[in-house]
């Protein structure tokens, strides 16, 4: 008797914790709380826009639909480091396209997306060969950084490194070198990596892969703007996504609280299938319940950010309408 009655106690115990896992982890996808609305959203947007020449027609329907789905930021790909050391010349009709642009939406902020692939990059399929650690390197970038914004008329930059580690330095120097060139009246902005809570950091396979709360703070310090890469999360089932985001939401939030920065969420709409993102899962709609299931009362979440405009689908105007409603 005493060896079944610890049995029930066992079993008992055993799917009570099953249940409390599951309540935790779930994340509905219910997207009508009126709490959950931002006004500082933003999108990826094409390089084609910069690298051919202008369409006043293609861009004055751009900037009127920027406007109307309330995007307060674009980040426009104008070009990445090759290994040579010179930047790729995808942006010789940057300048018309601003100008072009500010006719018809003198709201939106334009923003200088650039990639820097990084010789210590851990991602899976990115080889990179950009090495931060070299002063000559860093000042390459700052120049080109300059240029966008004094030359081309960007309101600001938004970094790409594909993936800076946690705790490396030498992009904390790169920040540093950036914001004094382009100086405080230009928006200096970044995209965030994936977080992780310090206890899984430890972890041989994990250490310093992703960024912790503190790395997250240190960024936060150097920058105006923090958009993170909260996609490429390989899960297969909706339900786990939103918890991710949720997840990511909380801990990037929590994180930079009483930082002066702004955080937005990075949600993917993009309809190619990898390893890391199914687009039956990762799409706008769990995305966007993810981030509301992550905001607090004293959430530091500003947006959303869509990657990437260029796969922004009728039906994400739909799920986007109802959403602002």
């Amino acid at each position: 008797m005493k060896k079944l009655h610890r049995r029930h106690i066992f079993i008992s115990s055993l799917v009570i914790s099953c249940f409390s896992v599951l309540f935790w982890l779930w994340t509905p996808s219910d997207l009508s709380d009126p709490d959950c609305k931002f006004e500082q959203n933003a999108a990826w947007v094409s390089v084609d826009w910069v690298s051919d020449p202008v369409d006043e027609t293609a861009v004055r329907h751009f900037a009127e639909s920027a406007d109307s789905r309330g995007l307060q930021y674009l980040f426009l790909y104008v070009s990445y480091l090759k290994p040579d050391g010179s930047f790729n010349s995808s942006y010789n009709y940057a300048g018309e396209f601003i100008k072009a642009f500010r006719r018809f939406n003198k709201n939106t902020h334009l923003l200088a997306w650039v990639g820097l692939p990084l010789t210590n990059n851990r991602s899976i399929g990115v080889q990179g060969w950009v090495d931060l650690s070299e002063p000559g390197t860093r000042q390459q970038i700052v120049r080109f950084m300059g240029d966008l914004t004094e030359e081309f008329g960007f309101d600001g930059v938004h970094i790409n490194a594909e993936t800076v580690q946690n705790n490396d330095n030498d992009f904390l120097n790169l920040l540093d070198e950036v914001r004094q060139k382009i100086g405080k009246d230009k928006i200096l902005s970044i995209a965030g990596s994936h977080w992780v809570p310090q206890s899984l950091n430890v972890l041989p396979l994990l250490r310093d892969f992703r960024w912790t709360g503190p790395y997250y703070r240190e960024i936060g310090q150097r920058v105006q703007q923090i958009v993170t890469m909260s996609y490429d999360s390989y899960t297969f089932h909706p339900a786990l996504y939103r918890f991710w985001v949720r997840e990511q939401a909380k801990g990037i939030s929590n994180s930079l609280e009483n930082v002066d920065v702004e955080l937005l969420i990075g949600i993917s709409v993009s309809q190619e299938k990898t390893r890391s993102h199914w687009p039956a899962v990762e799409n706008l709609e769990n995305g966007l319940a993810g981030v509301c299931s992550g905001l607090t009362d004293d959430s530091t979440i500003q947006g959303v950010a869509i990657y990437a405009d260029w796969d922004f689908s009728k039906s994400d105007w739909e799920v986007w309408q109802l959403w602002q409603r």
